[in-house]
């Protein structure tokens, strides 16, 4: 991926983007296979074999987009998210961003369990290149946020997961995003706390300069995006207005695949 630093709005530009994955022939490994391939003398990865989870995307974005990515499970929705987040490599293709980006990926992504949830907050900050001194006031106000300040000395491993959800979104929510990565991230940690988190992903949404969105759920998809990419087995099968695209993805996905 590259990034590109200048004083230009933000952008996002996928080009013939396509991501591969090796997976295990005859099924995921297991110890007895791995025993057996090794006293057969078969290296490890004799057994493996490439797929393409993502293929031959393109689409650009400027600021003011906010991209809605709708699809099956599977379709390749999250893989492309993340790669656009820097954490897969293009097999083929490139990425280029201009802006500062935060994914709201898999929350909890980069903690350590071990460590407190204050140091953890420091932790996250240092992963996505956010200076200490910016860390150091924005403590108090996650802290704040998450409703964890009487736990901010506990190791994360005392948290339950409502809680370590809390804590990543605050984290994430407060880091001022330029580019947005979002992925079924609405309805997060406890029931308590998820009204409330929407309304910060809302102000989120609008204080960003670009928005990529993945949700099953149309009404979100229509109320954030002013556009869609339709995904399935990787591909990208049609791009345009929330409304199109929607009726493209009932139509031609959802309804083919129950006949």
């Amino acid at each position: 991926m590259l990034f590109i630093g200048s004083k230009m709005p933000a952008f996002v530009r996928v080009e013939n983007l396509s991501i591969d994955f090796l997976k295990y022939a005859g099924g995921e490994p297991s110890l007895k296979a791995d025993i057996i391939s090794i006293l057969q003398r078969r290296k490890q990865k004799d057994r493996r074999i490439k797929f393409r989870a993502v293929s031959d995307v393109n689409f650009y974005l400027e600021s003011g987009d906010r991209l809605g990515v709708v699809g099956r499970n599977g379709a390749g929705k999250t893989t492309l998210m993340k790669a656009i987040a820097g954490i897969y490599a293009p097999a083929a293709g490139s990425i280029q961003l201009k802006g500062k980006l935060i994914p709201l990926l898999e929350l909890g992504t980069g903690f350590d369990p071990l460590s407190s949830v204050r140091q953890n907050i420091y932790l996250n900050g240092a992963i996505l290149n956010v200076p200490k001194q910016r860390i150091i006031e924005l403590e108090p106000k996650i802290l704040g946020f998450a409703e964890l300040e009487d736990f901010a000395d506990q190791p994360l491993t005392g948290l339950s997961s409502g809680m370590r959800s809390r804590l990543s979104f605050s984290i994430a929510s407060f880091l001022d995003p330029e580019i947005l990565l979002l992925d079924e991230v609405f309805a997060v940690g406890d029931k308590s706390f998820v009204k409330k988190a929407k309304s910060r992903m809302l102000e989120l949404i609008e204080a960003s300069k670009i928005v990529v969105f993945s949700s099953h759920q149309e009404n979100q998809i229509l109320e954030v995006c002013n556009k869609v990419v339709v995904m399935d087995k990787g591909r990208i099968l049609f791009s345009g207005g929330p409304e199109f695209a929607l009726e493209f993805y009932n139509e031609k996905i959802i309804k083919s695949n129950l006949n």
